[in-house]
């Protein structure tokens, strides 16, 4: 019933290429949890909404298109937790409930997505009351980075999804509740695991059907992957290995999470004068990364097809049979193809879902095999 693994993907061109070239066994095995990025004036300016009188609209429809074009799994998650939770299409509908209606129309599961932080809102605790969802809907309770903070307040937590829960006739097992601890690249693991044991201690009560962990371990910007130009460097993913040490600690039910190769934090669709060419390569508990230099230096562009060699003679490349990522990291050491920006973002996250589902897995199978031989 639950997923392996739930990626947590901006509702972007990148994205939507490395999901549209998963491998079956991989999109099987995942429910990719979409971001909606929020409309803005650059988006309005775009080709396909000139003339438009309802660009909202016209926007959210093309990214109701692309969900479901690109997405080869059974049920999705989506949220719009950059949009300020009062909008509303031009046709007067909220933007929350206006996707849910498109995107369930497709005949997709969709599990709706409850902002903790948003709660108090009336236009959009309005619009959760009203989604025409299925009986059998699991919904999604999304604690963020300062919720969770807030957590130690435990009375005024507790009864704030107590409030939730009897407002939207919800009972524990209609319900994921996700600790989404976002950006974590200025927190340690230890200080991950305390915050884990309380939000898991407090919660237990409640019964949740399940429960899901997310962190981005990989920075805004790459110098703080990777400090020189140039060269390779690692990033501990510390969010994947919270998760393992969890588990490892028999807490059950534990739904892994992340962001991909993105940060949340990063903001998009600014012009980087000096962006480096870098590549990021998942593997165990961390991603092996090759960082290049300024686009306007050098080799400029052509710098990453040494980059992409790099990652294809090292110990960690497992070979183009393993994902369509992988293939065209190999196509481009051979300067087969150089690819844009977005392209690279679909390279890397194909590969990072087909690795993450594997380790999970494997993480599984071998956490059952000690079982076994301990009884």
């Amino acid at each position: 019933m639950y997923p392996t693994y739930v990626p947590i993907l901006k509702a972007k061109p990148g994205e939507f290429s490395a999901l549209e070239n998963l491998k079956p066994i991989y999109s099987q095995k995942i429910t990719p949890f979409f971001e909606v990025p929020k409309f803005t004036k650059k988006i309005s300016e775009l080709a396909y909404l000139r003339g438009s009188t309802q660009p909202k609209k016209d926007y959210l429809d093309k990214v109701c298109r692309d969900i479901t074009s690109s997405c080869d799994s059974s049920s999705i998650f989506f949220d719009q937790f950059e949009w300020k939770p009062n909008v509303y299409t031009e046709t007067g509908e909220h933007v929350y409930s206006y996707v849910f209606r498109k995107l369930s129309l497709t005949g997709l599961k969709v599990y709706p997505v409850i902002g903790l932080d948003r709660w108090d809102d009336k236009d959009y605790k309005n619009a959760l009351r009203n989604l025409m969802a299925p009986e059998d809907t699991l919904f999604c309770l999304r604690i963020d980075s300062e919720t969770i903070e807030d957590a130690y307040d435990e009375e005024h937590f507790i009864k704030s999804i107590e409030n939730i829960m009897d407002e939207l006739h919800l009972t524990g097992e209609q319900m994921i509740i996700l600790f989404d601890f976002g950006d974590v690249t200025k927190k340690s693991i230890v200080s991950l695991l305390a915050d884990m044991h309380h939000l898991l201690r407090v919660v237990e009560d409640f019964n949740f059907g399940a429960k899901m962990i997310a962190g981005a371990s990989f920075p805004t910007f790459i110098n703080e992957a990777v400090k020189t130009e140039d060269s390779t460097g690692y990033v501990e993913r510390r969010e994947m290995v919270v998760w393992k040490t969890l588990l490892e600690e028999n807490f059950e039910g534990l739904i892994f999470s992340d962001y991909g190769i993105r940060n949340p934090s990063a903001v998009d669709d600014v012009p980087a004068t000096h962006a480096n060419g870098k590549i990021r390569y998942t593997i165990n508990n961390r991603y092996f990364v090759a960082r290049g230099h300024s686009k306007q230096k050098g080799n400029k562009g052509d710098q990453i097809y040494d980059l992409a060699k790099v990652i294809v003679t090292s110990s960690h490349y497992l070979g183009i049979p393993f994902s369509w990522g992988d293939e065209k990291i190999y196509d481009c050491s051979l300067k087969k193809l150089k690819g844009r920006p977005q392209d690279w973002v679909g390279y890397d996250t194909n590969h990072h879902i087909s690795y993450v589902v594997e380790e999970v897995l494997e993480f599984n199978r071998v956490r059952a095999a000690k079982k076994t031989t301990t009884i």
